[in-house]
C-alpha cells in the first residue's frame, strides 16, 4: 500500500500562492483605508468651509447701511475688514455689532466684534469677543466692488461711506493643496443709501 498524501512540493507552491493572496489583499485594504481617510479628512475640509463661508456671507450681507454720510460701516484693505452689521440668532438678527475679520500671527482666521454704539457713550469699551473660524491660514485677501472716480470697479481697499456692491473673499492655507473657492458676497442694502 502506498502512502497518500502532498509532496514538499506541492505543499510549498500553495504556500507561495496563499502567501501572494495575502500581500494582495493586504495592500488593497490598505488603499481603501487610505481612501477611506482621505475622503473623511475632505468631507471635513468641505463642512468646516461650507460653515466659514455661511458664517462670512450672514455678517456681509447684514452689513448695515450708515446713519450719517460721512461714516462708513463698512471699510477695509486687502487683508482686513470692519463692518457694521447683525448677528443671527435663533430666530432672526438681534444683536448689531462691529465685526472685524482677519489673520492672526499664529495663521488663524479671526473674528473679533463687540456691541456697536450707534451714540458716543462714556462707558468703558467692552472686551471683544474673539472667535478663531479656520485654523493653517496662510493669507486672507478681500476686493471691493464698487463705485470709483465715476464707474465701477474692483478695488483692493474701501472706505466710502456707501456699501460696496461685491465683497470678493479669497482664503489661502499653508497646507499644499488645502484651498476654497473665492466668496463673492452681496451686502443686502447696497445701493440703498443712493436710492
Amino acid at each position: 500500500m502506498k502512502d497518500e498524501g502532498f509532496t514538499l512540493l506541492e505543499i510549498l507552491v500553495v504556500t507561495i500562492v496563499f502567501g501572494l493572496l495575502c500581500v494582495a489583499l493586504w495592500q488593497g485594504i490598505g488603499v481603501g483605508t487610505r481612501g477611506w481617510f482621505m475622503a473623511e479628512r475632505r468631507y471635513s475640509a468641505d463642512v468646516a468651509g461650507e460653515g466659514i463661508e455661511d458664517a462670512l456671507r450672514r455678517l456681509l450681507e447684514r452689513a448695515e447701511v450708515p446713519d450719517n454720510a460721512n461714516t462708513p460701516t463698512l471699510s477695509g484693505q486687502v487683508d482686513r475688514l470692519r463692518v457694521v452689521s447683525w448677528l443671527p440668532e435663533k430666530e432672526g438678527y438681534a444683536h448689531e455689532v462691529e465685526a472685524a475679520l482677519g489673520v492672526n500671527a499664529q495663521h488663524e482666521l479671526v473674528l473679533r466684534w463687540h456691541p456697536y454704539r450707534r451714540a458716543d457713550c462714556p462707558n468703558e469699551a467692552e472686551v471683544p469677543h474673539e472667535e478663531v473660524l479656520a485654523q493653517g491660514v496662510r493669507d486672507l485677501e478681500f476686493s471691493y466692488y464698487g463705485l470709483s472716480g465715476g464707474r465701477h470697479t474692483w478695488q483692493s481697499a474701501w472706505n466710502s461711506p456707501h456699501l460696496p456692491l461685491l465683497v470678493r473673499v479669497h482664503v489661502g492655507f499653508v497646507a499644499a493643496g488645502k484651498n476654497w473657492p473665492t466668496i463673492m458676497i452681496r451686502p443686502l442694502l447696497s445701493g440703498a443709501e443712493s436710492g
